[in-house]
């Protein structure tokens, strides 16, 4: 399954705050065999979110994964965003609303927050584009959303870490096991030769077999590390493949008077 991540929020653009929702959520993606094809970052602009949608539904992905901007205030604008870049009304959802109403009665009658009952910015995050289902927030007050569009699913997700975990374990989880595949990753950790020696043969195995990614780190001093993944659904035949490069690769660097010092799965 080919996903996309869009973060929004001005906040992690000018640095005040840090994302790390998106690194998360792409560890796990990768964990159960599926690729993040882009993780895209905007601000919170209306206009720019509504195209920035259009642009990631054009390559047609099937899941899209939005984290940010679904609070109370005035920069909060994600789902009016989404309605505008999906041709759609914004509308009253009434499940959203009693979530939202139920949220914030239990935070008052905690003493969490002094303020009882729905205000006019409550309400706001009630507002879902046209057609979509409202996901429940168990840590918070603003509910996520679920979108259909043109064969892509699209989930809208909350900001705050703590919230978007939860319902991104609770909805979208189950959703990446069941079609899950496998990721496999090796490789090794060679001395005695550079980066560049090695990357016209790393090159050559990947245009021979474009479903691998090999990826070459320098490390401390001469040092190379070179990583090869690879996801796919069939086990022997992923790390058949893995290994069959591999053991060309550690030739290569024997044969370049390399010496491999360590290896990994």
């Amino acid at each position: 399954m080919i996903i996309e991540i869009l973060v929004i929020g001005n906040e992690i653009l000018i640095g005040k705050t840090q994302d790390t929702n998106s690194n998360w959520m792409a560890k796990r993606i990768t964990k159960y065999g599926h690729r993040i094809h882009r993780i895209t970052t905007i601000g919170d602009s209306l206009d720019e979110i509504a195209r920035t949608v259009q642009e990631i539904l054009e390559r047609a992905p099937a899941m899209i994964i939005t984290t940010g901007g679904l609070g109370p205030t005035f920069d909060d604008m994600t789902n009016e965003g989404v309605a505008k870049g999906l041709g759609r009304e914004l509308v009253l959802d009434k499940h959203a609303y009693n979530m939202i109403e139920k949220a914030y009665k239990q935070a008052y009658e905690q003493g969490i927050l002094k303020l009882e009952g729905m205000t006019k910015e409550r309400e706001k995050m009630a507002y879902l584009p046209e057609g979509s289902i409202p996901l429940p927030n168990q840590r918070g007050t603003a509910p996520g959303v679920k979108i259909e569009e043109k064969g892509t699913s699209i989930f809208i997700l909350p900001g705050v870490p703590a919230e978007m975990k939860k319902m991104f374990n609770n909805v979208i989880k189950p959703i990446l096991k069941e079609e899950e595949g496998k990721f496999y990753q090796k490789g090794f950790i060679l001395s005695g030769i550079g980066e560049s020696q090695i990357a016209p043969y790393v090159t050559e195995l990947e245009e021979k077999n474009p479903e691998l990614w090999i990826k070459t780190h320098p490390r401390v001093g001469l040092a190379v590390e070179v990583e090869i993944s690879v996801t796919c659904f069939d086990r022997p035949n992923c790390e058949n493949l893995i290994d069959k490069v591999l053991k060309k690769l550690k030739q290569t660097v024997k044969n370049l008077g390399g010496i491999i010092k360590k290896e990994y799965d």
